[in-house]
């Protein structure tokens, strides 16, 4: 009985620090042109970092810097949006897939610095990456499935190596 009150309490405490991402996912859904993927979204990212809150540990210390990294790719598709096209000529480009690629690699990079010193590196890039990756989607999903591959593709790029390499020992 007592486990049971402690758990409860847990679930409660991560559902009230998970709830601010419901703002987040609102004004995505507002702002989208497609307000039923932003929605989706909207609810994974709650039930994911609900989830890494409730669990902990690592999980748990990934979610403050996955939000954060995850405003970058947001934000910039969000003005890349409002900016439009560029037209060079007869051919003109959307800016949302390099922008979200851009707010990829600088999500990505965040992470890795706020990672460096984590024992289950792994586990805190995997779940940091997954939170990041979800907010980053509300707006990078602009202009399809282009906008979130570039936004995968700039996370991978700068957290892949970060995993794999060991942090220098001072002496």
């Amino acid at each position: 009985m007592a486990l049971r009150s402690y758990e409860r309490g847990r679930a409660a405490r991560a559902a009230m620090f998970a709830a601010p991402l419901a703002a987040t996912a609102l004004l995505a859904v507002c702002l989208g042109t497609t307000p039923s993927l932003a929605l989706g979204l909207g609810v994974a990212l709650l039930a994911s970092s609900w989830f890494f809150l409730w669990r902990g540990q690592s999980f748990g210390r990934a979610v403050f810097p996955g939000v954060l990294a995850g405003l970058m790719p947001l934000g910039l598709a969000l003005a890349a949006r409002s900016y439009g096209h560029v037209c060079t000529g007869s051919e003109c480009v959307s800016l949302c897939v390099p922008a979200c690629t851009g707010g990829g690699l600088l999500a990505g990079l965040l992470i890795a610095r706020a990672g460096r010193h984590v024992t289950s590196k792994l586990t805190f890039f995997g779940s940091a990456s997954l939170v990041a990756g979800l907010i980053g989607a509300l707006g990078c999903s602009c202009v399809g499935a282009g906008g979130v591959v570039g936004l995968a593709v700039g996370l991978a790029f700068t957290l892949v190596p970060a995993s794999i390499l060991r942090p220098q020992m001072s002496r």
